[in-house]
């Protein structure tokens, strides 16, 4: 989502969500859009602002939020709990941004709603999925799936995608 936010962006995602009508914000990336307007307003305060109100318009057009109930917060545990998973939760030195371990919650989501998850972070997701497969990876950016549920119901809600 966040890339509707930039001055010029990319048209197969704007594509992607104009056609994909059943999208939901997953509540890892409200954290994400958070955590990346406050550590701008020391170094580009403008951009902050600018960022705060898109991020703003985007809660305000009622796109559904997936919340994190009990059963995301026990898969979230679990995935961060993982040793093979462990650089996706601890900051490298010299690191521009402190990890949260947003993608494993962000995964968490996708494996409880069994809904696939738009990115363009699909390395990170990736890895997840060889241990844990997830419901879908598709990048929107260039309109391509990197991993993919044969299920039919992960094939019948392929329009439900999270960012």
């Amino acid at each position: 989502m966040s890339e509707t936010s930039r001055v010029k962006p990319n048209p197969h995602v704007l594509r992607f969500i104009k056609d994909a009508p059943n999208l939901v914000i997953p509540a890892a990336a409200i954290v994400e859009f958070q955590q990346g307007i406050m550590q701008l307003c020391s170094r580009d305060p403008i951009k902050a602002v600018r960022l705060t109100t898109w991020y703003q318009g985007l809660i305000a057009t009622g796109m559904p939020i997936l919340e994190t109930g009990k059963d995301v917060a026990e898969v979230w545990g679990n995935l961060a709990a993982d040793p093979r998973l462990r650089n996706l939760l601890v900051s490298h030195p010299g690191a521009k941004r402190i990890r949260l371990g947003q993608d494993l919650h962000i995964a968490a989501a996708a494996l409880v709603s069994q809904l696939p998850i738009a990115t363009f972070n699909v390395k990170d997701f990736l890895l997840i999925n060889s241990y844990y497969p997830l419901p879908g990876i598709y990048n929107p950016q260039d309109d391509t799936w990197h991993a993919r549920s044969t299920s039919s119901y992960a094939l019948a809600e392929r329009s439900k995608v999270f960012p």
